[in-house]
């Protein structure tokens, strides 16, 4: 098999549709296992890849193999099929926020070949920022298969591992916080009388095209942000209040404590 999933938890769903919809890997080369059962017939049906019983028999059979797992159930996961992966040696990719490469390695007892992702729920919609780092027996073609892969679900770039705590909090934990701003806005949309439904779809258009813009302008926030503001206008009104009140510092605050998070949970 050329990729096997152990954990089809909501991520790992999302990211195993995207491989599938994108036809980077057939689905007839693609295999699932989950404690779950029923989850795993189901999605197996749905997708028509291949429903496995273990995840030794997914590390054992598989050429490249997905680590979805909760960041406290890796070790005791990697410990049961340790001895099948020293045997087939498959590459691994792991989504364990807080886990580093050197951690899974130490967890495997070998030089594993470990690739470290971390994408975000926004894959889901195939639009996840997703980074990537690898440990030191990683090759070139292994980077390469692990951008691929990555890329079916929205863009992909290679990190410094250093920087993952911060990559977390910015493209990991910050949909919440969008999710949060953009509820805010819609709730203020209900206030002044726009239906609730209409206001939340006002609100993520807006993020959606102020997203693309800044995607794709030349142009430094800074000066997007001015070219908003007319003078005396209505906008600059608002930008001075979220300034007054703590708009940016709020956010960065939201960053720290997410990266503090994030440290201590890989021993940092």
């Amino acid at each position: 098999m050329k990729l096997g999933f152990i954990g089809t938890g909501n991520l790992a769903t999302a990211i195993l549709k995207g491989v599938v919809t994108s036809a980077t890997v057939s689905s007839d080369e693609i295999a699932i296992f989950d404690i779950n059962a029923e989850k795993v017939r189901s999605l197996s049906a749905e997708l028509s890849v291949n429903a496995f019983e273990s995840a030794n028999e997914i590390v054992s059979k598989c050429e490249n193999v997905v680590i979805a797992v909760k960041p406290k159930d890796m070790t005791a996961l990697i410990e049961s099929v340790s001895n099948d992966a020293l045997r087939n040696d498959p590459l691994i990719i792991s989504t364990a926020a807080g886990t580093s490469t050197e951690k899974l390695v130490a967890c495997f007892g070998y030089d594993a070949r470990i690739i470290r992702i971390m994408p975000n729920i926004n894959a889901a919609v195939g639009e996840s920022m997703t980074a990537i780092c690898g440990s030191p027996a990683v090759t070139e073609d292994d980077k390469s298969f692990a951008l691929s892969f990555c890329s079916c679900f929205g863009k992909a770039m290679q990190i410094e591992e250093k920087y993952f705590s911060a990559f977390t909090a910015v493209a990991g934990s910050a949909p919440a916080f969008a999710y949060m701003f953009a509820d805010a806005l819609a709730s203020a949309g209900v206030k002044y009388g726009i239906p609730a439904a209409a206001s939340q779809e006002i609100a993520a258009q807006m993020l959606l095209g102020s997203a693309k813009m800044l995607l794709e302008s030349p142009l430094a926030v800074s000066d997007l942000i001015r070219n908003v503001c007319s003078p005396g206008g209505t906008t600059i009104e608002g930008v001075c209040s979220l300034k007054e009140t703590g708009f940016e510092n709020s956010v960065i605050t939201a960053v720290d404590k997410t990266v503090e998070k994030d440290r201590k949970m890989s021993g940092k």
